[in-house]
């Protein structure tokens, strides 16, 4: 499911499932992301846009997690988002992705995890930074 600023029609979260909330612009990357991570059991809320992302963060208050690319088209970069996430959701897990840039030692605060695109098994990646979200 895509969702955008115009269209917030969230799906409820179950108690045993972890959500999370996947801004990135590149629709094939984003879909098989998804689409991964809800084959394993993962529920999963898209955003093509940092300022998509923080639309929805500000009106799904059951997420756990945020994955988003460095590089986002908008008024707001990946980073932007990450800083964000952690100054007003703070019981929110950040993992930051890119292909092309390297996090210098300033941007290492903004996330919990980074990780370099390709990533050959995302369930595998997030699935330490999922194991120490609080219930």
């Amino acid at each position: 499911m895509v969702i955008s600023a115009d269209n917030l029609n969230l799906p409820q979260a179950s108690e045993s499932r972890r959500r999370v909330l996947i801004a990135e612009d590149e629709i094939l990357i984003r879909m098989d992301i998804a689409d991964t991570l809800r084959e394993q059991g993962w529920e999963v809320v898209e955003a093509g846009t940092a300022d998509d992302a923080l639309a929805v963060l500000a009106r799904d208050q059951q997420l756990e997690m945020v994955l988003t690319d460095v590089h986002m088209p908008g008024s707001h970069t990946g980073l932007d988002l990450a800083r964000m996430v952690k100054q007003s959701y703070r019981h929110i897990k950040v993992a930051v992705m890119s292909g092309q840039h390297r996090p210098s030692d300033d941007d290492r605060n903004l996330f919990d995890l980074f990780l370099q695109k390709p990533v050959p098994n995302i369930v595998s990646a997030l699935s330490p930074l999922a194991d120490n979200i609080d219930d």
